[in-house]
Formats: C-alpha cells, sequence, structure tokens
C-alpha cells in the first residue's frame, strides 16, 4: 500500500489512478495529521508526501511530517512531491531521511520509475538484513547472544592455525557455574536463564573486543584469550571470579589450558582446559585453576 498525502485533491485524485492503473494500491489523505494516524495503524510500502501544504507555505510543516514519520517508521521509504521552485526545500528533505523527490507538474513515467526503483532497494536492504540476520543465528546463542558450539569450534580451529603459525601464545578458558542445578531448582527454569543473561554480561564487560565468548552448552562457557598468555588470563579470569561472587549471588570456577604449553591441537585445549574446570569444582568451587597432567584423568 502506498500513502499519498497532499491537500490538493486534483493531485490525489491523479495519482491514484496512475498508482491504480499500475497496478499499486494506495490510500490518499489531506494532511500530516491524518497521515500520522494512518500509518500508525496500517501497513504501508512507501509514502509520497507534498512538501508545501497550504496553511505553511514555507514548507515547515512538509519537514515536520517527514520527520514525524521517520520517527515513527525510521525504514519505511519517503518520496518528496515538491514544485520546481522549491528544489531547495526538496534537497532539505533528502538530508532529513527522505528516499527521493519528484517535481509538479509530476510526469507519471518518471514517477514510476522513481517507485519501481525506491521499492527494489526497499526489498533489497530488507533482504540484505534478514540475510545478516540469519547467519547471526546460526553463529550465536538465541539466550546469551555469545558465540554457539558449532561457531566456537570454528573459529577456535582458525585460531590455533594462526597462533601456531606465528609462533604466538593462546589462552582457552571453561567456565561453570557452581551448583546451577540447585540454583534452577530453588529458583525456577526462567530465574536461571536470567542468570545466564548476566553472566554473558560479565564476560562482555571483562574482556577485550578481541576475546571470543562463546556458550559451551547448558552453564558452561568458553572464553579463547588470542595473544595471550596463561599468568594474563589468570588475571582476567579472577577479575570475572570476583565480579561474579559480588553481582549474581552465585559463584563460578574456570579451568585454563594454555597453547603450545599444553598442547597444539583444539580438541585437546578444550578438553584439558575442561579436565582443570571439573578439578576445581571437586575441590572447593570458585576458584581458577591452571591445567596440568596430574588432572588428566579427571572427568
Amino acid at each position: 500500500m502506498i500513502l499519498i498525502v497532499d491537500d490538493d485533491p486534483s493531485v490525489t485524485a491523479s495519482l491514484a489512478l496512475a498508482l491504480k492503473q499500475a497496478g499499486r494500491p494506495s490510500h490518499a489523505v489531506s494532511s500530516p495529521s491524518a497521515a500520522l494516524s494512518w500509518l500508525e495503524r496500517e501497513p504501508c510500502a512507501l509514502v509520497l508526501q507534498d512538501m508545501n501544504f497550504s496553511r505553511r507555505t514555507s514548507g515547515e510543516e512538509g519537514l515536520e511530517l517527514l520527520a514525524r514519520i521517520r520517527g515513527l517508521r525510521p525504514d519505511l521509504p519517503v518520496i518528496l512531491i515538491t514544485a520546481w521552485g522549491s528544489i531547495g526545500l526538496a534537497v532539505a528533505g533528502m538530508k532529513a531521511g527522505a528516499s527521493d523527490f519528484i517535481t509538479k507538474p509530476i510526469l507519471l513515467d518518471h514517477l514510476h520509475l522513481t517507485i519501481n526503483r525506491i521499492l527494489q532497494e526497499s526489498r533489497l536492504k530488507e533482504e540484505a538484513e534478514l540475510a545478516v540476520y540469519y547467519k547471526n543465528l546460526s553463529r550465536t546463542d538465541e539466550l546469551t547472544g555469545l558465540y554457539n558450539f558449532r561457531h566456537l569450534v570454528s573459529l577456535l580451529k582458525s585460531e590455533v592455525t594462526r597462533h601456531l603459525r606465528y609462533n604466538r601464545t593462546m589462552s582457552l578458558a571453561m567456565i561453570d557455574i557452581d551448583d546451577f542445578k540447585s540454583y534452577n531448582d530453588s529458583r525456577g527454569h526462567e530465574e536461571g536463564n536470567e542468570l545466564l543473561m548476566r553472566l554473558s554480561h560479565v564476560f562482555r564487560h571483562n574482556t577485550r573486543n578481541c576475546d571470543v565468548l562463546a556458550r559451551y552448552g547448558g552453564e558452561e562457557f568458553v572464553i579463547i584469550f588470542p595473544e595471550t598468555a596463561l599468568e594474563e588470563a589468570v588475571i582476567v579470569a579472577e577479575r570475572i571470579c570476583r565480579t561474579v561472587s559480588v553481582t549474581l549471588e552465585v559463584s563460578v570456577t574456570i579451568g585454563l589450558a594454555g597453547l603450545p604449553r599444553h598442547t597444539a591441537d583444539y580438541n585437546e585445549l578444550i578438553r584439558m582446559a575442561d579436565r582443570a574446570m571439573y578439578w576445581g569444582k571437586q575441590h572447593g568451587k570458585n576458584q581458577i585453576v591452571v591445567y596440568d597432567d596430574s588432572m588428566s584423568t579427571c572427568k
């Protein structure tokens, strides 16, 4: 549906007829207030808006309406209609967010070409945004917004290869919420989910942009620390532990393993951090444990 906004009945009638002949349904209103009222309740693909209403010949009302439409429907395309003598006003409208403008007297061929182009651009933009959305959805955990297990493995493979090629050090942390089942049982799954989301915020606020944050599964999380020695990773892990204990009323246990110190294999790196984490849970919880060979059978 295309909304026509013009206080000249002859203009709205001719535009409506031209759109109907082109197979495009339209609705016409004669005032900004009627346009906004209609947009609040009806679906709309595009707005054809006059810039000069009779009550304000200088165009302020047209610019004001454009701003209101952008506030109400930010992605809705707006094509401005203006007289030749008001091109400057149309340019101001373009700077304010209009998609394009046409001049009076309106040439129908130009009108249809402009509408077709703007609608096609809008469709392509929507498709691109959907593609990005679905791509992100395939890579991220829906609850926490962190990377999911599948994408974690893909990134870890790449990071291990890169670090080995350039002889760099890297650390990996496996993090588990202590006594999470008891927390869930006593407070309910909704509160448990809220805790997982809040924990993801703690990770984000205590790590660098280059660090890779992922939900491994359930209440377990992984952080990859690129270009980071284990001693540095321990400092970050300690900060995370303190923040969690103070702000979330729970504790976490963190296991750490390093590349190439412990292994050059990405699967082993995860397993070693996991074993260190389990060793920590079996020996008091709420602590950071760096892997060593004595933990190789810990599960």
